[in-house]
C-alpha cells in the first residue's frame, strides 16, 4: 500500500527502516503509522520486534508501548492484553512489555485473588516474558472449580485450590489429588464449564437438571464433548440411567428421541440403538423423510416409509396426549406418494396395491388435503389379489394389518371372512392382533369357523394352532372365548398341537429347512409352556384307553423335544403302570449277545489261543527284531508291532463280546413264535418247497445248513412270527416269501 494511496508509511517502508537501523527515522514515521489505522497490530509489531532484535531493546520498548496503548484507546484492556502478548513474543526481554502485560493483566483479572502473588512470581526478569505470559494464561483459565485435563490421569480433574505465591495448584481426580507448579502445570489442558465428562463426574446435579428440562441440549453437551461429535446409544442411556435411574431413562428416552429426530442438526441413525451425530449442515426432519421417501426404488420400501411416519405420530400422540404436531405438507405428499404407488403396481402386485390404498384412506381420514379415497376401490383391487390369505405371504405384517382395518372401514359387510381367511396364514403375532380385531369386532362366528379348520389341518395354520394352545388357558378373551367353544375340546386341541409338532419334525428332519426349525421351536416352547400343565393336566384326566392312546403318540412324535417326551411318558407311567409292561424280545437288546453253550466255548477258546499262544509268539518275535539294531529302518520289528497291536485289540473285542454274551436258555428255545434259539419250517412260496432255518448266536452259524445269527437282516425278518404268518424278505425281484408251518426249540 503506498503513501499517495493511505496518507500513511508503507509497511514495506517501514520494515526496511528496521531492517537498516534508520530507527530515529522509523519512530518518527511511527505515531504516524498508528494514527492512519492502515495496519493492524499484528502487522505492525514485527516490526517493532525487528528493532529489539537488532540490539536496539529499549527503542523497541517505546515502539511496543505506543502501539499497545494505542489498541487500548480503541478496544479497551482485553485487546491491548492480546497485543501485549503478541509483543512479549517479539520481544521476550523487554522491560517496559513486562511493566505493560502487568498492568493490563491487573486491568483485565480483577475478578482473580492474590493476582499480584501470581503476577511476582510468574513474570520475573529471570524468566523470559513470553514463557511467563503463557504460564500466567494457564493459571488463569485454571481456577479453583474450573475442569483440566492431564494425559497421564483416566479421569479429566477439577481444580480445587492454588497457592498463588508459589504456584502451587491442585486437581482432584475422582477420588485422587495432584499437586502442579509452574514447572508441571504445561501438563494441563484447561476445559470449559461446560465439559461433558467432568461434568458427569463433579457436578451430576447440573446435569440431571439439563436432562429434564432440555434433553436435546444435553445431546448438544455430550456432542461437544466428543471430538468425532458422536454419540453411541450405549453411552447415553449409561449416563441418563446413573441421573435418573432404569424407569427415569425409559420415559426420557421416548420423549428425547421425538425431540432429536426433529433437531436440524442432530442425526439420529436407525435401529433400537441408534448412534447420535452432529449434523454439518441444518436438515429439517421433514425434509429428511421426504427424500427418503423419493429416493427409494421398490415401491413396498416407500410404503414401508409411510407406515412408520404414521406409527410414529401415533406413538407420540398416545405417549404426550397432543403429540408432536405431524406436518400437514409431509402428510399431503406421502398420501398422494402411497396413492400414486397403488396404481403403478396394481397390474403385478395388487396386494402392495391394497395397502398403498389403506395408507392413503389413513391419511385422508386425518383431515389431510389429499385424493379423495374411492370406496370401492377397496373389493375391486381385493378380487384381483384373489385368495386373502395370500396378503400374509406377499405384505410385512405391518401393512398385513393396515390393509385389515382399511378392508373393515370400506367393507363392512365382508370384513370379518377376509380376516379369518389371513388368520389361518398368520405368523404368532399377527395371529393375537387378527383374533382380537374379530373379537372386538363381533366376527365371533367366522373366527370359530377359522379354529376349526386349523385343528383339522394344523400343519396349514400352525401359528394359529399354537393360539388355540396358548389361549386356551388364560384369563383373557381369547382363551374365555375358546372355553365356550363345545366344537373345540382341550383334547382336540391337544391332538392337532401334538400332531403339528410330529409333522413339522419329521419335515425338518428331511430337509433340515430354517423354516421348519422355527416352526418347530416355536410348537415346542408353546406346548411346553407353564411347565406343561396345561398338557399334564390333560394325561392326568384321560381314560385307560385314552392314555394308551396318548402314550402312543407321544413315543412315536416326531417333533417333541426328547426331555420332553421323557417327562411325559414319565408322568404316564407313574398313573398306568401297566401300559408300559412290554414282552421280552430278546432279538431286539442291543446290549446282549446271544448264543449257545459250545458258541461261548469257541469264543473262549479263541481268546485263549491268542492270550496264551499268539501274543507271547509276537512278544518274542519283536525281542529278537530289536535286537538287530537301528530300529528306524527295521522292517521286522515293525511288522511284529503291528502284529501285536492287531492281537491286542482283537483279544479286546473278544473279551467285550463274551461279557456280552448271554447263554440261549430253553424256555426262550421254547417260545411260540420265532425267537432267539428256535428251528423254523416254512414253505417257500417262490417254489412251494419247505425249508428249515435255525436262528442261533453269532458264533453259531452255519450257512450251508441254513442255521443263521439271529442278528442278520434275514433272521431279523422272521424275529416274533408265528404259525401261519407270512415273512417277506428283499426288494424287487430279489424280494422272497415263507409261510411259517411250524416253531420249536433248537436246543433239543
Amino acid at each position: 500500500m503506498s503513501e499517495e494511496a493511505t496518507g500513511g508509511p508503507s509497511l514495506i517502508k517501514l520494515g526496511k527502516l528496521a531492517n537498516g537501523r534508520q530507527f530515529d527515522k522509523l519512530e518518527e514515521l511511527w505515531p504516524e503509522a498508528l494514527e492512519s489505522g492502515d495496519y493492524t497490530w499484528r502487522e505492525l509489531l514485527p516490526i517493532a520486534g525487528q528493532v529489539g532484535r537488532q540490539g536496539a531493546v529499549d527503542r523497541a520498548d517505546g515502539l511496543m508501548d505506543s502501539l499497545v496503548g494505542r489498541v487500548q484507546e480503541k478496544g479497551g484492556p482485553p485487546a491491548a492484553l492480546d497485543a501485549a502478548r503478541g509483543a512479549a513474543a517479539q520481544l521476550p526481554t523487554g522491560s517496559g512489555v513486562r511493566t505493560l502485560v502487568r498492568r493490563l493483566y491487573a486491568a483485565t483479572a480483577t475478578d482473580f485473588p492474590d493476582l499480584d502473588s501470581l503476577l511476582e512470581l510468574l513474570l520475573t526478569k529471570d524468566r523470559p516474558l513470553d514463557q511467563g505470559v503463557a504460564l500466567m494464561d494457564l493459571y488463569l483459565q485454571l481456577r479453583p472449580g474450573s475442569y483440566a485435563v492431564d494425559r497421564s490421569q483416566l479421569v479429566p480433574g477439577v481444580v480445587e485450590t492454588l497457592l498463588a505465591d508459589r504456584g502451587v495448584l491442585t486437581v482432584r481426580y475422582d477420588d485422587r489429588k495432584v499437586d502442579y507448579g509452574p514447572t508441571t502445570i504445561g501438563r494441563l489442558s484447561p476445559r470449559g464449564v461446560d465439559f461433558f465428562p467432568a461434568l458427569v463426574l463433579y457436578d451430576p446435579a447440573r446435569l440431571r437438571g439439563l436432562v429434564k428440562e432440555d434433553p436435546v441440549a444435553f445431546v448438544n453437551l455430550a456432542l461437544d464433548s466428543n471430538r468425532e461429535e458422536r454419540l453411541a446409544y450405549r453411552d447415553l442411556k449409561g449416563w441418563v440411567t446413573d441421573l435418573l435411574g432404569e424407569k427415569g431413562w425409559k420415559d426420557w428416552w421416548v420423549e428425547a428421541k421425538a425431540a432429536l429426530k426433529r433437531d436440524p442438526l442432530i442425526g439420529l441413525g436407525a435401529g433400537s440403538q441408534p448412534q447420535l451425530r452432529r449434523l454439518r449442515q441444518a436438515d429439517r426432519y421433514e425434509d429428511r423423510l421426504r427424500r427418503e421417501f423419493d429416493h427409494r426404488k421398490d415401491p413396498q420400501d416407500k410404503l414401508l416409509k409411510v407406515a412408520g411416519y404414521l406409527d410414529e405420530i401415533v406413538r407420540e400422540e398416545r405417549q404426550k396426549g397432543a403429540g408432536q404436531p405431524a406436518d400437514p405438507e409431509l402428510l399431503q405428499y406421502l398420501g398422494n406418494g402411497a396413492a400414486k404407488a397403488a396404481v403403478a403396481v396394481l397390474k403385478d402386485r395388487p396386494a402392495l396395491a391394497l395397502a398403498g390404498l389403506a395408507l392413503h384412506a389413513e391419511i385422508a381420514a386425518r383431515g389431510v388435503d389429499v385424493a379423495t379415497p374411492n370406496p370401492r376401490a377397496a373389493a375391486q383391487v381385493l378380487a384381483k389379489v384373489g385368495d386373502p390369505g395370500q396378503l400374509v405371504e406377499a405384505l410385512p405384517e405391518t401393512l398385513v394389518m393396515r390393509v385389515l382395518s382399511y378392508l373393515q372401514t370400506a367393507m363392512p359387510a365382508d370384513w370379518g371372512k377376509v380376516w379369518s381367511a389371513v388368520l389361518m396364514r398368520a405368523g404368532r403375532r399377527l395371529c393375537d392382533a387378527v383374533t382380537r380385531g374379530l373379537l372386538e369386532g363381533g366376527q365371533e362366528e367366522a373366527l370359530a369357523a377359522a379354529l376349526r379348520q386349523a385343528v383339522l389341518r394344523p400343519t396349514a395354520s400352525p401359528d394359529l394352532v399354537c393360539w388355540m394352545w396358548r389361549s386356551r388357558f388364560t384369563s383373557g378373551a381369547g382363551g374365555r372365548f375358546l372355553e365356550r367353544q363345545t366344537a373345540l375340546p382341550v383334547p382336540l386341541i391337544a391332538d392337532a398341537m401334538l400332531s403339528l409338532l410330529d409333522s413339522v419334525g419329521r419335515l425338518y428332519g428331511m430337509s433340515m429347512e430354517e423354516k421348519h426349525l422355527k416352526t418347530l421351536e416355536t410348537a415346542r416352547q408353546t406346548i411346553s409352556a407353564q411347565a406343561s400343565k396345561p398338557l399334564l393336566d390333560l394325561l392326568e384326566s384321560a381314560s385307560r384307553d385314552e392314555a394308551l392312546r396318548l402314550k402312543r403318540v407321544i413315543e412315536g412324535n416326531g417333533g417333541l423335544a426328547p426331555a420332553h417326551r421323557t417327562q411325559l411318558l414319565g408322568f404316564l407311567r407313574a398313573r398306568h403302570a401297566d401300559l408300559f409292561v412290554e414282552v421280552t424280545r430278546e432279538w431286539e437288546d442291543q446290549k446282549a449277545i446271544y448264543s449257545t453253550e459250545n458258541g461261548v466255548r469257541k469264543q473262549q477258546s479263541a481268546l485263549r489261543h491268542i492270550i496264551e499262544e499268539e501274543i507271547p509268539l509276537v512278544a518274542k518275535q519283536i525281542g529278537e527284531a530289536a535286537s538287530f539294531g537301528d530300529l528306524s529302518e527295521n522292517a521286522e520289528y515293525t511288522a511284529a508291532l503291528e502284529k501285536r497291536d492287531q492281537l491286542a485289540s482283537t483279544a479286546k473285542r473278544l473279551e467285550n463280546e463274551l461279557n456280552q454274551a448271554r447263554v440261549i436258555s430253553i424256555d426262550v428255545a421254547a417260545s411260540d413264535f420265532v425267537n432267539v434259539g428256535t428251528r423254523v419250517t416254512v414253505r417257500n412260496e417262490g417254489t412251494g418247497a419247505e425249508e428249515i432255518y435255525t436262528f442261533l448266536g453269532p458264533w453259531d452259524t452255519d450257512t450251508e445248513n441254513r442255521v443263521l445269527n439271529y442278528q442278520a437282516p434275514l433272521a431279523q425278518a422272521f424275529m416274533g412270527a408265528r404259525i401261519g404268518t407270512t415273512v417277506a424278505y428283499g426288494e424287487g425281484e430279489d424280494r422272497r416269501t415263507w409261510t411259517i408251518l411250524a416253531v420249536e426249540s433248537a436246543l433239543d
